[in-house]
Order: structure tokens, then C-alpha cells, then sequence
């Protein structure tokens, strides 16, 4: 490739820098979270750049002042949703900043209004003032922001467009230009930081959420971004995966003064890391504080829903008995082995050789790290896959003998993509389609949402269409909506991801009644506190292979609460 020319331009009355690339480069998509946009240029064809010269930079690499966004009516009449209120707030370089807040505060909303999703990809109203990185977020385009913001939005199955994960990684780096043999060792460099190597050649289409959560990362921080934005990574990371992030957030804030904002409702790692922490609170930043803010109003963080860790990590155990056979079987795996179609001959199965048998009324968490199957066998139980080898019976029934539309009578499914189960209405009329197909009254119809609505909070959406939600808003509707069903089997992959404490103790608690019902509950989570406080069972894969199942074992006050439907 031709060598890349810096020239200083004027962009919102400072001077700018951008890097002139050749035509070769300008052909390439642009890495936006909105999709792939037409390319950008200044006169002469030229490309925005990261790189500034430091005596031309204001001190804070962020200002936000004043910055209100409502979103557009969903439809006429309606009443624009304020999302944003009077937010403001300083970021200095080379902060790790920590924003916390109950599910609906507006976190996400925030992130999105600093990378220009909102408002250039977004239907609504933008107040105030917003600057990241030298750049105007009002009169910036989201492709020229994307060159100095890296962004990793709860969806990371929605950002990826290349259709390998080495190909994915690099293309940050050919939209600016960089040398080839360049790309390449950024490209192995970033996949050590992550402990991807093995994944180089895979694609994208057959990775689990956690490893395309992993893959976005690497793509976002693989062109060295001054700025890093980061919405609940912990939503599909596992432990390993959020210890190899924090090591390279703290490696890149040392080497390269990258600032990194993380939004996020699992807060240990945020105490440990965090040089600073934004609480808000209906649309509001309501504190600028540091992260000792763990200590110092704990109180106050947890009335407003935000979790404040104490003691040590926790830890899952299972009993060392001998598992009892299933008095009633609700789910039978025997010998299941499955590879995906699109997956190469030198790659791992995706489940192998897996037997189990859950009896009726259990409460299970599966757990294991990313990849090692947990979303291909939860995936299994209503038909959507099939396996290779091996049966599945669910409620006595063979499996391979339906259909998904046959399976939703017995098994209620919730993927880790809530819209992929949603249909498109409103979400009382989400919640309400799941008990109509039930061939129930609509007295009972009527009553069943309303249980849900007040289940999950959404009093205030309830008349709204599902696509114009919050990720956090559509995962708890397409739960509501699986939960008024009441199959005898219920099946969520990460169903806790995204909700505050106190909505993740109502639908664990909900949860944990179901089964008392007589439903038995398959939860694959990450989530090992939530999986300990309340799950009867818990099976470990690794690698696709079950390498334990049992109960949980409990000490006698925390066997005691368990029993209790699971309550704190």
C-alpha cells in the first residue's frame, strides 16, 4: 500500500489532523455500529485520523454539557421518549470510568449519544453539548468518530461484518491504511492480548456470544482508539474473558493513555479498576465521583438497584454424592453429540458425547466458559438444532420428531438475542400472543400480561413496539412473554444479562416459583452468584463435553433460603 500523508485541516474551529490513504483504502467499509455508511472524505480525498498533536488537545478527552435526547414518538400522538436529561460531565485522559445505574437510567443511551449513534443513526431530539476525542458529536459523522472511538455496543452478534474473525480484526486497520505486514502482527498481537488464537481462521457465524464478544473488542481496540466505550461486556464474557479485558484496558491506559468507559451492572472488576464512577438515575448523571463510592454509599447504590460487591468472588459447588435418578425425567440427553454445518473438519464439536437426565421441578444452571457449548444445548431442547448423535426427549417426547413451532407447547425458549424471539408488536401484545398460545380465555390472557407487566416493570412501555426498546427492555418482554406461556419447560440463555438487582431478583424469584410449580427451569448463565443462590442442579461443560452435574451443595442457611422459592 502507498504511504499514508498527515495534513491539518479545520474541523469545528480547531485544528484537525487526518491521514490522506490511498484510493485502495477509501474502496474499504468503514467500521460504524450502525452498519457499514458511505465512506467520508475532506477535499482531497482525505480520511479522518486518530492522532493529534498533544498541544492542540483540550484537557478532557470527553465534555458533555447540558446533553438531553428524547427519541422520537413510535407513532402519531404518541409522546417523544426522554431518554437523556441535563447530562453533564468531564472525562480526563486515560480514565477508566465506570457507569453504573438501574436498568432504564439511561447508560446505554449515554454511550451510544458519545459514539454518534444518537443522534445520526437514531430517530429523536439532541440538547446540549457533547466532544469526545477533539470531535464535535453533533456535526461528526459516525464513520469519522469510529476512527478515534472504539465502541462495543450489549449486541456484538449486530457489529461484526467480516465473515472471519482474522478478517474482522483487521479491517479497522485497512480503513486506515496500515502496511499489510503491519496488520498482521496487530492482528496476532490482539488475538494474544484476548486468548483468541484458535478462533484466527474461524467464522464469525459460528462463534458463541462470548467469543463474538471478544472479536468485537479486538476490532475495537485493534487500531489503538484514543477513546474506548464499552456497554455490559460482562453480559456474555467469562471470568477469563473479563480479566483479559480489564489487563488490556489497564495495559492500553499505561501505554497508549487510552480512556475507556465502561458501562456496566457486574461491578467487582469496576471496583478493583475504575479511576472514576458516573451513577445515574432517570436520564441523569446524579454522581461524578470515585470508585470508593463502593464504600462510601453503598447504601444509596443499592436502592437504586446498582450491585456493590462484598467478599470474595463466589463460587459454584456441587455435591460429591451420587446423583439421584430422576424420579420424573423432564429432559433426557443420551450420548448427544452435534457439530455445526458451516463449522471446519480441524474444529471441535460443539457438544460431544453429552448424557444427562434433569428431573421435573429442578431449577438448573449450566455453566462454562465461553464456547464450551452452553447456548448449542439449550438450543437442542426445542428442535432448533439437531444433533448428530444421540437422542433428546423432552417430556417423553423425541425431539427429532418436531418442529421448533411444535416444540413452543412444551418448551419456552429465550436466546441471548431477545428480538430473535419477538415478534414485532407492542409488549403488552408480546406478553399476551404468549399466553394466547396457550388456547386460554383472554380474561386469562388479560390477566397474565398484567402479572408480567408488574413482574418486569414495564408500565411504561407497555403500549410501546418492541423494536424501539432498550436492550434491556426487549430481553425482559420476550422473558414476560415466555414466562406467561407456562410450558413445563422453560430454556434462557444469560436471562439475567443487562437487569439491575432488583429485576434480577424478581425473575430469579419467578424462576425459582416456576419450579415450585412443578415447571423445570434450564438457565445458561454466567452469572455463578445467581446460580449458586438458586439453582437446584448445576452441570459444567467444557469443551462441549459435561464434565459435572449435580446439586448444589448449600450450607444450611442458604439451603433454607433456596427452599423458600430462591428469596434473599
Amino acid at each position: 500500500m502507498g504511504a499514508a500523508v498527515r495534513r491539518p485541516i479545520t474541523q469545528d474551529g480547531l485544528l484537525c489532523w487526518t491521514r490522506r490513504l490511498p484510493a485502495v483504502c477509501l474502496k474499504q467499509r468503514i467500521r460504524s455500529p450502525c452498519g457499514p455508511l458511505p465512506r467520508t472524505r475532506t477535499a482531497g480525498g482525505a480520511v479522518s485520523v486518530p492522532a493529534i498533536p498533544m498541544e492542540y488537545r483540550v484537557a478532557d478527552i470527553i465534555t458533555v454539557m447540558n446533553l438531553g435526547w428524547a427519541y422520537a414518538p413510535a407513532s402519531e400522538g404518541d409522546d417523544a421518549r426522554v431518554a437523556l436529561h441535563d447530562v453533564n460531565c468531564y472525562v480526563p485522559r486515560g480514565g477508566v470510568i465506570g457507569v453504573l445505574g438501574p436498568s432504564g437510567s439511561g447508560k446505554s443511551t449515554f454511550a451510544k449519544a458519545l459514539v454518534g449513534i444518537v443522534p445520526h443513526c437514531t430517530a429523536g431530539t439532541l440538547t446540549g453539548y457533547a466532544r469526545i476525542a477533539d470531535m464535535n458529536v453533533k456535526s461528526t459523522s459516525v464513520s469519522n468518530l469510529s476512527l478515534r472511538v472504539g465502541y462495543v455496543g450489549q449486541e456484538p452478534w449486530g457489529q461484526l461484518v467480516a465473515e472471519t474473525v482474522e478478517e474482522e480484526i483487521a479491517l479497522p486497520l485497512e480503513n486506515r491504511g496500515v502496511a499489510p505486514d503491519e496488520i498482521r502482527a496487530r492482528v496476532d498481537e490482539v488475538l494474544a492480548m484476548l486468548h483468541i488464537e484458535a478462533l484466527r481462521h474461524r467464522l464469525t457465524a459460528t462463534l458463541s456470544a462470548g467469543e463474538l464478544e471478544r472479536v468485537a473488542i479486538g476490532a475495537a481496540i485493534a487500531a489503538g482508539p484514543d477513546v474506548l466505550i464499552l456497554d455490559e461486556p460482562s453480559n456474555t464474557l467469562d471470568a477469563q474473558g473479563h480479566d483479559d479485558l480489564f489487563a488490556i484496558i489497564d495495559r492500553m491506559r499505561v501505554d497508549g493513555h487510552m480512556t475507556t468507559l465502561v458501562v456496566e451492572q457486574r461491578t467487582r472488576a469496576l471496583a478493583r479498576h475504575a479511576t472514576g464512577v458516573f451513577l445515574m438515575v432517570g436520564g441523569e448523571i446524579i454522581r461524578r465521583t470515585g470508585a470508593d463510592i463502593f464504600e462510601r454509599e453503598g447504601a444509596l447504590l443499592e436502592s437504586v438497584g446498582v450491585d456493590v460487591p462484598r467478599g470474595d468472588e463466589p463460587t459454584l459447588t456441587l455435591a460429591d454424592d451420587e446423583p439421584a435418578a430422576a424420579k420424573e425425567a423432564a429432559v433426557v440427553l443420551e450420548h448427544v453429540g452435534l457439530r455445526h454445518p458451516d463449522s471446519a473438519p480441524d474444529e471441535p464439536p460443539a457438544l460431544e458425547d453429552v448424557s444427562l437426565r434433569i428431573e421435573r421441578g429442578s431449577f438448573v444452571g449450566v455453566v462454562g466458559a465461553n464456547g464450551s457449548g452452553k447456548s448449542t444445548l439449550l438450543r437442542l431442547l426445542d428442535a432448533q438444532l439437531r444433533p448428530r448423535s444421540g437422542r433428546v426427549r423432552v417430556a417423553g417426547v423425541d425431539v427429532a420428531s418436531r418442529r421448533t413451532q411444535q416444540m413452543a407447547r412444551l418448551v419456552a425458549y429465550v436466546g441471548q438475542d431477545p428480538a430473535a424471539t419477538l415478534l414485532g408488536g407492542t409488549v403488552r401484545e408480546e406478553i399476551a400472543q404468549g399466553a394466547r398460545s396457550c388456547g386460554i380465555r383472554e380474561t386469562e390472557v388479560s390477566a397474565r400480561a398484567n402479572e408480567m407487566i408488574r413482574l418486569f416493570d414495564l408500565y411504561g412501555v407497555e403500549d410501546t413496539p418492541v423494536a424501539q426498546l432498550a436492550c434491556g427492555q426487549r430481553r425482559a418482554t420476550a422473558l414476560a412473554a415466555a414466562l406467561a406461556v407456562r410450558t413445563p419447560l422453560i430454556a434462557l440463555d444469560e436471562p439475567l444479562a443487562g437487569f439491575d438487582v432488583r429485576l434480577r431478583t424478581r425473575v430469579l424469584d419467578a424462576l425459582a416459583e416456576a419450579c415450585g410449580r412443578g415447571a423445570t427451569v434450564i438457565m445458561a448463565s454466567g452469572d455463578i452468584a445467581a446460580v449458586d443462590e438458586y439453582c437446584t442442579h448445576a452441570a459444567r461443560l467444557d469443551a462441549g463435553r459435561l464434565v459435572g452435574y449435580g446439586r448444589v451443595a448449600r450450607d444450611a442457611g442458604r439451603a433454607a433460603t433456596a427452599s423458600q422459592g430462591g428469596a434473599r
